[in-house]
């Protein structure tokens, strides 16, 4: 049901990997970290922890920061740049949606504020939010030294043609968000 997205462009292949559910009940943060090697345009949703209105759980309030290597080995946010900020666990109106960052990588953004990848290099990222709403803009430590952090290093050299979507090969539908990495057992 949940099969990768494959999009053909020209030559080049792109992926629509898997979601990143950014909460520490997510066991890809239990090793140390989360890495993805990612080629030049392929996709990923980096998923808020959401919540059920009502639910009797424990609710996770973190910040997603971009830092570079050192921050990155010091869980240490203060000279990162806050990319998503988790302090809505019920969602956002109107449909009550989880808040969620869709990372394209690509070398260059058309947006001055957009992320941009370049291929051969490395990016870093995590989270020194403590998990409670009183410590969410805490910028060293926090979640971080528990192994919420992500690297990604970006595959190959890019082409210099611009890739044109031509063909969707699997259709994806958007789980609700669970705090964890794994995929509901639902009949849609």
């Amino acid at each position: 049901l949940y099969g990768t997205l494959l999009l053909r462009l020209g030559s080049a292949i792109c992926v629509v990997l898997p979601d990143v559910y950014w909460n520490m009940s997510n066991n890809i943060f239990s090793g140390g970290g989360y890495y993805l090697s990612p080629n030049p345009y392929d996709m990923v949703t980096v998923y808020c922890p959401y919540y059920e209105r009502g639910t009797s759980d424990p609710v996770e309030y973190n910040v997603l920061y971009e830092v570079g290597e050192d921050g990155y080995n010091r869980c240490d946010a203060e000279r990162g740049r806050p990319l998503l900020r988790c302090d809505r666990p019920y969602g956002i109106s109107p449909n009550y949606e989880a808040l969620k960052l869709t990372i394209l990588f690509q070398e260059y953004s058309p947006s001055p504020y957009g992320l941009e990848f370049k291929p051969g290099r490395d990016y870093y990222y995590i989270s020194t939010s403590t998990g409670e709403y009183g410590g969410l803009n805490a910028t060293v430590g926090g979640n971080c030294v528990n192994g919420m952090k992500m690297k990604l290093s970006i595959c190959c050299k890019s082409t210099t043609e611009t890739p044109n979507v031509v063909e969707e090969q699997t259709q994806r539908r958007s789980p609700p968000h669970i705090p964890s990495n794994r995929i509901p057992d639902a009949d849609w």
